[in-house]
């Protein structure tokens, strides 16, 4: 398995005003599709559940560019998604999932900076969600 960057060139025949441009960290930056947010900007090859999994870390990256409560509602709303009972396990395995996801980035030595970075954010914004995800979920 590996997960790859889908560069914005040519994206389902997408033009610059179809993209945002979302700074990550001091250096990078990260065009996202405004309106596919499941299919863009990563895709992860390899696993059976590839597309489900490629849709779930798309949504995940996408949420860079809102703000922390559209973070926690989407969460929120991904949480009671799934079979579990337990909030706080969703949010750590969440994050733990996309920390390991780090380990299978496939690319050009630029590409992998921007996807662990982006991936890094997403990881720090789950964290920063978590008490208003288990508060939502209990209520």
């Amino acid at each position: 398995m590996h997960v790859i960057w889908k560069r914005p060139d040519g994206f389902h025949g997408a033009d610059p005003s179809d993209f945002m441009v979302v700074n990550l960290g001091n250096h990078s930056k990260l065009w996202l599709h405004k309106r596919d947010n499941q299919n863009f900007p990563f895709r992860i090859a390899g696993g059976w559940q590839e597309s489900e999994a490629s849709a779930r870390l798309n949504i995940l990256v996408n949420l860079l560019a809102k703000d922390s409560k559209t973070w926690a509602t989407t969460l929120t709303a991904m949480f009671h998604d799934q079979m579990g009972d337990d909030p706080g396990k969703f949010v750590d395995d969440l994050a733990r999932w996309v920390g390991d996801l780090r380990s299978y980035l496939k690319g050009d030595t630029w590409e992998l900076d921007i996807m662990n970075q982006a991936l890094s954010e997403v990881i720090e914004k789950i964290s920063h969600a978590r008490p208003a995800i288990i508060a939502a979920a209990k209520a």
